[in-house]
């Protein structure tokens, strides 16, 4: 890393949180079970896994592991944190969709996130015009008057608009999937969408043919069209010569603690594991939990009467949990730490700072009966660091 690039690392590092970009790099030991998380991306099959770890004891770290595994092994990645107080609840499949878009990065992209890089790869490979590829049946021979080779027909119209390259009409299709739930006007977007395009194109439908399949909406018939427009996205990332599309979710038990009653959490149960079946959408997704999620999830619903609840679906998730770093792990990740912030303040902090010195900084955090301890002692090295550079300014 250069030293822009290590002052940004040092910065993350400095708060505790993973640096994006160089997530890898400060992984350490665990390598058996580093190797089995990464062999999930190599799988074929569609893959639900909830990611087990305490409280600043690493699920963050480990959802940004896989997101920079995954844009290594050529996936389309989302990155999405759920939020019930603000607009990202898991029992409304429209918000997590809205979500899934604006977190799009696709490899190659330079950190640009959003449905725009994901939109102009798809587009620029229809426009290469192979008779044998997807697209042919997707846009019908390239009139894109109608096709039914896509699940979802919001998905078809969108893509369709974007081809047209016509930046305002761009502009509404990221904001429509990204906020879906604001466009209740169906009009609007027949007239931009449809109406005022028909030069590019000859769609055969009348208008209120548009608006008695809900082309335009992803929160009707059990939010249908949300998950048909999440398994487009999947099959179009293939199509692009991607591997698919991985959504990471963070702060998974928020749907424990912030979902305001038991309906909406049963909603988000049955959501997981739709998920799970790998029929509402094929591509695979994570989600960092706690080690008691489950334990949670059934405890909710005993106490607002669910006795009759499969508890069982809650069995067959899978799971993955990292050990916590030991010691000796700490000892070696504060060596990496001590090497990007040389880099980053351009100055020799191993001449000032002698081995046995950082080790009894290491360990005296590492000895710390707290359940973050991997995270202080991180803070604490970077902290020490500082302190030491600024007494050789």
């Amino acid at each position: 890393m250069n030293a822009a690039q290590a002052q940004r690392v040092i910065e993350s590092l400095r708060m505790g949180i993973p640096p994006d970009g160089f997530v890898r790099h400060f992984t350490v030991g665990r390598t058996t079970e580093i190797d089995g998380l990464t062999q999930q991306l190599q799988d074929q099959d569609g893959t639900v896994l909830l990611l087990k770890a305490n409280y600043g004891s690493g699920k963050t770290h480990l959802l940004r592991y896989i997101r920079e595994e995954a844009l290594d092994h050529n996936y389309a990645v989302s990155s999405v944190t759920l939020d019930a107080k603000g607009v990202v609840r898991f029992n409304r499949m429209d918000q997590v969709f809205g979500a899934v878009c604006r977190g799009l990065e696709i490899p190659g992209a330079s950190g640009e996130k959003g449905l725009r890089p994901f939109f102009d790869l798809l587009v620029k490979d229809v426009n290469n015009r192979d008779d044998t590829s997807i697209w042919r049946k997707i846009s019908n021979n390239w009139k894109w008057d109608y096709s039914e080779e896509l699940d979802s027909q919001a998905v078809f119209i969108a893509l369709r608009a974007w081809a047209t390259a016509r930046a305002d009409i761009q502009d509404l299709v990221e904001d429509w999937f990204s906020q879906p739930w604001v466009y209740k006007v169906r009009r609007n977007l027949y007239l931009e969408l449809v109406e005022n395009l028909r030069k590019f194109f000859r769609d055969p439908r009348p208008e209120y043919k548009f608006y008695m399949d809900n082309v335009f909406m992803f929160q009707t018939q059990g939010y249908e069209q949300s998950w048909a427009a999440l398994r487009d996205f999947d099959r179009l990332a293939c199509a692009s010569g991607l591997k698919g599309l991985i959504i990471l979710f963070d702060e998974f038990e928020d749907i424990i603690t912030n979902l305001p009653n038991i309906a909406y959490q049963q909603d988000a149960f049955w959501n997981l594991f739709q998920f799970y079946s790998g029929k509402s959408f094929p591509g695979k997704t994570f989600y960092a939990v706690t080690p008691e999620f489950v334990e949670k999830c059934k405890i909710r619903l005993l106490l607002k009467g669910k006795w009759d609840y499969d508890f069982s679906r809650f069995e067959v998730l899978p799971t993955f949990e990292m050990s916590p770093l030991t010691t000796k792990e700490l000892e070696e990740l504060a060596k990496k730490i001590l090497e990007a912030h040389a880099v980053a303040y351009d100055w020799e902090p191993d001449l000032k700072l002698k081995a046995s010195q950082l080790q009894r900084i290491v360990r005296k955090a590492a000895s710390s009966q707290i359940q973050d301890r991997a995270r202080y002692a991180i803070v604490s090295v970077v902290k020490s660091l500082d302190e030491l550079l600024q007494e050789t300014l």
